[in-house]
């Protein structure tokens, strides 16, 4: 898919392109890299997702 094929607006795909430019692989892994969006954006982390929902342990159901 073409970045120009998105449905987002001019200023917006501008913000994205500068983003990928920043080559977020170079310096750290894929999971990092996804660590820090993740981050930047505020969203919960793993221990405040299990916390707040808990987790199903294995072998029970």
């Amino acid at each position: 898919m073409s970045r120009y094929s998105i449905p987002v607006k001019e200023g917006t795909r501008d913000r994205l392109r500068a983003y990928s430019n920043r080559n977020l692989l170079d310096r750290q892994s894929y999971d990092q890299a996804v660590n820090e969006l993740l981050d930047q954006v505020e969203f919960a982390s793993a221990e405040e997702l299990n916390a707040q929902y808990g987790t199903i342990e294995r072998g029970r159901v």
